[in-house]
């Protein structure tokens, strides 16, 4: 059973408290954030790197008045209940608050689950599978882990960097931790998948593991480690993979971007945006603007991709959502070279 006390230190306490970790792992002003036109998060960097149209399509439907809260279904439900739950364990080390937590981010139909497909493993996508997934995880954490050693620094840590371009960046880290006696940092990130297998190639090389660097330079670790504690839900076990992060992965992670902006503001300058037709077919179903990206985007929308409203300083997404880390690039450049 949950106790009063618990219940009354959710009610009276900010998100960065244990019992609370919920809401952040939801990520309410994620739309919000993402309807500036010139700023980019990993999520939306991955839709543009698989089709750009569904990139512009996705930025102006953000901006539009007519948008609502981002989708919910039982997959992003499971992921996001699953995240709180163990943030809020590794912090607490209490199975009952990681359980409130995981509740608090079911933001579903308490009794709804994921439909099985035929001939397709059963995904046990449900909020009671949620709950068994956070006893197996307490089992993990225990009997396969060293995560005892360390101390949680921060929750859902947001990050932001100026480019100095116009462009911004935003993300976000699951956990940042520390070690208790070496006071090495471990970043670790909360993964669900419904792969029995889980290849460390769909991980090691991850953009979003790089950002990391920018927090990680700020606490003068030049070098890190990135944790995954991945759950199998078909298999219904967990898995971890811990990777480390150079100086030279994180420069390239910078040029990268420079040159990914550009290329968005050449498809803004031109008012053209290129199909992928390999992404209309997503996990195994259309993509949501199949065919319907034919259409007129300036007549659908009533604006181009070049009129979208642009952030013009950390001030302006701060309105939306307050950041735990902000740089800009000469910072980072600046770090880098002190770095190499």
């Amino acid at each position: 059973m949950i106790s009063d006390a618990d219940l009354n230190e959710l009610l009276e306490s900010d998100v960065s408290s244990p019992t609370a970790a919920a809401y952040g792992v939801r990520k309410d002003d994620y739309s919000r954030l993402v309807a500036f036109g010139n700023v980019t998060s990993f999520s939306m960097e991955q839709v543009l790197h698989a089709c750009a149209r569904k990139f512009q399509l996705l930025k102006l439907r953000s901006d539009s008045s007519e948008t609502g809260d981002r989708e919910s279904n039982t997959t992003f439900a499971f992921g996001h209940a699953i995240g709180a739950g163990v943030a809020c364990y590794d912090q607490t080390r209490d199975i009952k608050r990681a359980i409130l937590a995981a509740f608090l981010a079911w933001d579903i139909d308490l009794f709804e689950e994921q439909e099985r497909k035929p001939n397709r493993p059963d995904p046990k996508k449900s909020f009671h599978h949620v709950v068994w997934a956070l006893y197996l995880y307490e089992e993990f954490y225990k009997n396969e882990t060293d995560l005892s050693d360390y101390d949680v620094v921060k929750v859902e840590a947001a990050l932001a960097v100026d480019f100095e371009n116009g462009h911004f960046y935003v993300g976000h880290i699951d956990e940042q931790l520390q070690h208790q006696e070496t006071e090495k940092y471990k970043i670790k990130e909360n993964k669900t998948t419904v792969y029995n297998t889980v290849d460390p190639a769909l991980y090691s090389n991850s953009d979003q593991a790089l950002s990391y660097a920018l927090v990680m330079d700020s606490v003068g670790a030049s070098e890190y480690d990135v944790l995954y504690t991945i759950y199998s839900s078909t298999d219904q076990r967990w898995i971890s993979m811990e990777f480390t992060k150079s100086a030279l992965q994180k420069a390239e992670w910078l040029q990268d971007h420079t040159m990914m902006q550009s290329q968005i503001q050449m498809y803004a300058d031109n008012n053209f945006f290129p199909k992928r037709g390999r992404s209309c077919i997503e996990f195994g179903r259309r993509c949501e603007h199949y065919e319907t990206c034919d259409y007129n985007p300036d007549r659908v929308f009533g604006k181009r991709f070049s009129e979208l409203t642009k952030a013009e300083s950390f001030a302006d997404l701060e309105a939306i959502k307050p950041f735990d880390y902000k740089f800009t690039w000469s910072d980072l450049v600046s770090t880098q070279k002190g770095i190499l």
